[in-house]
């Protein structure tokens, strides 16, 4: 994996559209290692869309796709998502 990434932060208008509300601050848990970390924290991989990795074990957290007016999201590594 390279080191072309940006925290959490940097997608905050991002996941502000997919949700309606501001997202840094929510916390995730991970599938994969249970680590528990706002998603502000994440590593963010831009690419056509976005790969959002778990801060702790670099899994993927979330995928987000931007297909002309659509936002795809695949939440495959999300246990948890919440205050």
């Amino acid at each position: 994996m390279d080191d072309q990434h940006i925290d959490g932060n940097g997608i905050a208008g991002l996941l502000a559209e997919i949700a309606g509300a501001e997202m840094t601050a929510a916390m995730r848990t991970c599938q994969s290692c249970g680590n528990r970390s706002a998603l502000g924290e994440h590593l963010a991989y831009r690419a056509a869309g976005v790969v959002l990795r778990c801060p702790s074990c670099q899994d993927v957290a979330m995928v987000i796709g931007i297909q002309e007016e659509r936002l795809l999201i695949d939440w495959r590594g999300t246990y948890e998502l919440g205050r």
